[in-house]
């Protein structure tokens, strides 16, 4: 990275002027206090180099593909506005002496950072803190709730206002996570598990910003080593050394500090928390910041300012009795009259003489013809024109034809003239045009393309089952890395949105209804979106006289939603007569059971014998009992 010095004064991408460094000059993300030229404000501009953003265990190998991930972060930031998260306004990349840097721009909170309030050794009274520490929970559970970790909680990233009410910047900066690459003041507010190998989440977040609460109001961080590695070592199995001079504050920021991530609760407990305390304790005072007042409130006082001639007009003078005229008598000598004569000719002639300047400047003003300015970088045209004395008006416009800081065109247009101090107003490219989310559910297919493409969106589709929605219509949408953003929110063109188009109703699996009383299969099939139809009754050997003794199609099998389930009731066993077969030889048993619709089952002893005993799973049987129809005769021969 160039050095930070060399920076001030310069313009970054036509826009941001470079005025002063606010981060320390060797970290390796520094962060600037830049005018933005476009909209005449001041901005927060952090800058690393591409080099920097590259991650090997994320995959990031070269430069461009880190640059790339790195835009899609800050695309995602730019949708997460909140109260209590410094916001990013834009971002990009750009080339400073031959090194390409990437680039980030917030807004400009100018009251400085919990970290420089505190090195002042000024400490924040418990009821202070707890203020500090809802603000701070709501911007993590905000981030938390749309998949981020901040992984870097600590004094230096809480930053205030106006209000002197802190904000949480730092969101999507890249940290390391682990002890050998991590600076020492990281260490400081890192959880524990962090040294043992863990990666950042949501509970380590919580465990910082414990540390940094304490901090603020004692004055000191615990466990504090000489190394990154002892000073995390230090903490593993401890409990942050809280006491009850802190009041009610000491439990929230006891559990949250809690050396098991499990144990300390989310960003909304925490802040829940600390919120039910805050009638318990005292009311806080406005913290007074470290930056000095605005000039115009130094100079406010509570008495209104006497001037000179009024003050003579207020002198404190001993009371004395004064007889006043009738009506005011102004006396004046000849002489007085002549000069005052003389003086108002003098004046007379001054005041034609200085209307004669002015007329003969304005006869006298230089032209210039406007240049084409189209398609020139916003810094450059505005060099080029410096010295006809015009005065500039930017205003961005969003176009696909010209790159982002470029001017579009210029009114009045290239080759008309212009006078020393009349106005040219410089259009100048903010990008591509944003396009607008629009709801495109119970769309069909074939609507919701067209709409979303209409607006210059890309978009993908997935299909999926309900029973709500008709085949071919939208169930739902999103935009794909960014599922918080809704209706009316604006994107840049080409963003992906994804819609959800139901393939109809979900396929059902028949239940096993064979065995359950009707009304009982009429509860579950009707539950199932199916239809109940019903056959002939029937005999069956396994189901009781008035149960379903069965169905078409059989458990298991899937079909459609409305499918009719067929079912029989059951009759019970088919029974028949069994015929003389006790007594007589195989070959006629055989032939007797099978002609009465039986079956033959296991033969014992000799054949040719006559038969001594029958029976049906085992429960013997004589000649004429009534048995179920094709059950099994077990033989038994001598």
């Amino acid at each position: 990275m160039v050095e930070s010095d060399a920076l001030i004064g310069k313009v970054i991408v036509g826009r941001y002027r470079i005025d002063s460094l606010r981060s320390d000059s060797s970290a390796a993300v520094k962060v600037y206090v830049a005018d933005d030229l476009r909209h005449n404000k001041k901005v927060s501009v952090r800058l690393m180099t591409t080099r920097s953003l590259i991650d090997l265990d994320a995959g990031l190998i070269d430069e461009s593909s880190a640059l790339a991930a790195y835009k899609e972060l800050m695309q995602q930031l730019f949708a997460m506005n909140h109260p209590t998260l410094v916001c990013i306004d834009d971002w990009g990349d750009t080339v400073i002496d031959g090194v390409r840097h990437a680039f980030n721009v917030t807004e400009f909170h100018g009251q400085g950072t919990l970290r420089e309030f505190l090195d002042r050794g000024r400490r924040l009274s418990p009821s202070q803190a707890l203020v500090v520490g809802i603000d701070v929970c709501r911007a993590l559970h905000h981030a938390h709730q749309n998949g981020f970790t901040h992984g870097d909680v600590r004094p230096a990233n809480l930053i205030f206002g106006d209000d002197a009410r802190v904000r949480l910047t730092g969101l999507g900066t890249k940290r390391s996570a682990n002890a050998e690459q991590m600076s020492l003041e990281q260490a400081k507010f890192a959880a524990p598990e962090i040294g043992l190998g863990a990666a950042p989440n949501e509970q380590t977040d919580i465990y910082s910003l414990a540390i940094t609460l304490l901090e603020s109001i004692t004055g000191e961080v615990p466990f504090v080593g000489e190394s990154v590695a002892i000073t995390l070592a230090n903490r593993v199995d401890k409990l942050l050394p809280v006491t009850a001079d802190m009041g009610p504050i000491a439990a929230p920021i006891e559990r949250a500090g809690r050396p098991m991530p499990d144990e300390r609760g989310t960003a909304l407990e925490l802040g829940q928390a600390l919120a039910q305390i805050a009638d318990k304790m005292p009311r806080p005072l406005p913290i007074d910041t470290v930056v000095p007042k605005k000039f115009e409130d130094v100079i406010t006082r509570p008495h209104p300012i006497i001037t000179a001639s009024e003050a003579v007009a207020v002198q404190v003078v001993e009371q004395s009795e004064v007889a006043e005229p009738a009506s005011p008598v102004v006396v004046e000598s000849p002489r007085t009259t002549r000069r005052l004569k003389r003086l108002f000719a003098l004046a007379a002639v001054g005041v034609v003489g200085i209307v004669g300047v002015v007329g003969f400047q304005a006869l006298t003003k230089k032209s210039f013809v406007v240049p084409d300015l189209s398609g020139v970088a916003e810094a450059e045209a505005r060099n080029s024109i410096a010295t006809n004395d015009w005065e500039i008006i930017i205003r961005a416009e969003r176009t696909n034809d010209v790159e982002f800081g470029f001017v579009i065109r210029t009114e009045p247009g290239a080759g008309e003239s212009l006078k020393q101090g009349d106005t040219l107003v410089m259009y100048v490219s903010e990008g591509a045009p944003l396009g607008v989310l629009i709801d495109v559910v119970g769309e069909s297919r074939e609507v919701a393309f067209k709409k979303l493409t209409e607006r210059g969106l890309s978009v993908s589709a997935t299909e999926e089952a309900s029973d709500s929605v008709p085949i071919g219509n939208v169930i739902s949408w999103t935009v794909a890395k960014q599922p918080s953003l809704v209706a009316g929110d604006q994107v840049l063109q080409g963003t992906e949105v994804n819609i959800v188009v139901s393939s109809g109703p979900s396929l059902r699996t028949v239940p096993l209804i064979v065995g359950l009383k009707l009304d009982e299969a009429s509860a579950i099939i009707a539950e199932l979106g199916l239809v109940l139809g019903s056959s002939d009754d029937s005999y069956s050997s396994d189901v009781a006289v008035g149960l379903i003794g069965a169905q078409s199609p059989p458990p298991g099998q899937l079909v459609p939603k409305d499918s009719t389930i067929v079912y029989s009731i059951s009759l019970g066993p088919d029974l028949i007569v069994l015929p003389n077969i006790i007594g007589i030889n195989f070959v006629e048993a055989e032939k007797r059971l099978l002609e009465a619709g039986f079956v033959v089952g296991e033969v014992s002893g000799r054949k040719s014998y006559r038969m001594k005993s029958a029976s049906v799973k085992g429960v013997a049987v004589k000649n004429g009992d009534m048995v179920a129809r094709g059950s099994a005769i077990d033989m038994v021969f001598p």
